[in-house]
């Protein structure tokens, strides 16, 4: 089946802003309405996008609300989550998608965001955009906000990493999918995991002890998630942690060691995850990856 791509936008479009998961200041909210209306588009808050409940922005059951009533409401074209942290998959089976297919929105996030982009590629055949949300607004200034606009206004974007000696050179065509490892590890074997047969796979992480990042790489290859791939996209792996005995790879060479006797092509660096620089990707699009002795080159067909 192929996958919904949602309409793109023009100047005007509304940007329902939403917290589903942790909370944060309000100011970045607000920072986010300033910068879409300098671009020429109109936005809408959620009852409590900055709410405040433990770690959470607001109850499960205030975010469940704030998010349906931005995939119910007709005039939102996109869904903008202002930040991930955690709390995604404590809501997921009480949200309703189902109108997402017929009707299909633009919904922009990433970390623990991830659990949405599953549901929508894995379960309803519908693109979204990995991408950078309100809460890291103090890097607006740089290429990814503005191809995060491009890739909402249907404009081409081509990506162009550079050579990394542990890439693997090779051509690959596939649905591009991911997200946040622990994520996908956390959804392996529920109704949201994902199929790899031919595709692209997209991993990131952050702040994770590099034993548990070699535990996740396992997971995948024992959950046949590995092999049957078309190409792997290594995203950024920011603030990973050692023990006091040292595991002995960096993260860069754990995920080598993993994917060492599979022939598809893999390209490390990739300017996406928890970063300054967070490429945004669009997540259930057909995309075409090359690498080679001069870097990596990712594009949509």
């Amino acid at each position: 089946m192929s996958t919904a791509i949602p309409p793109f936008i023009k100047k005007g479009a509304l940007f329902g802003l939403v917290s589903p998961a942790g909370k944060l200041d309000a100011r970045y909210i607000q920072q986010a309405e300033s910068f879409l209306e300098a671009n020429g588009f109109r936005s809408k808050r959620g009852a409590h996008p900055g709410g405040e409940y433990y770690q959470f922005a607001g109850t499960d059951e205030q975010r469940i609300e704030d998010l349906q009533s931005m995939l119910d409401d007709p005039e939102v074209e996109v869904i903008w989550c202002c930040r991930g942290g955690y709390g995604t998959v404590r809501i997921i089976e009480e949200l309703d998608f189902s109108k997402m297919p017929e009707n299909p929105k633009w919904l922009i996030g990433f970390s623990d965001i991830t659990t949405f982009h599953a549901t929508l590629q894995n379960n309803y055949n519908v693109a979204s955009i990995h991408g950078p949300m309100p809460v890291n607004i103090k890097n607006h200034a740089g290429p990814d906000w503005q191809h995060l606009i491009d890739l909402l206004m249907g404009h081409d974007v081509v990506y162009n990493t550079p050579p990394h000696h542990l890439n693997r050179e090779g051509t690959a065509g596939g649905q591009l999918i991911g997200g946040n490892l622990s994520l996908l590890c956390t959804l392996s074997g529920t109704k949201y995991d994902f199929d790899p047969s031919g595709k692209i796979l997209f991993i990131e992480e952050v702040g994770e002890q590099l034993y548990h990042l070699d535990r996740m790489m396992h997971t995948l290859g024992l959950g046949g998630k590995l092999k049957n791939l078309s190409g792997l996209v290594v995203g950024q792996f920011t603030e990973m942690k050692d023990n006091l005995t040292p595991f002995g790879k960096t993260a860069n060479e754990i995920i080598f060691e993993a994917v060492e006797h599979f022939d598809y092509p893999v390209v490390f660096d990739f300017p996406s995850g928890h970063s300054t620089l967070n490429e945004p990707l669009l997540f259930g699009a057909q995309a075409h990856m090359q690498v080679n002795s001069e870097g990596g080159m990712l594009i949509y067909i």
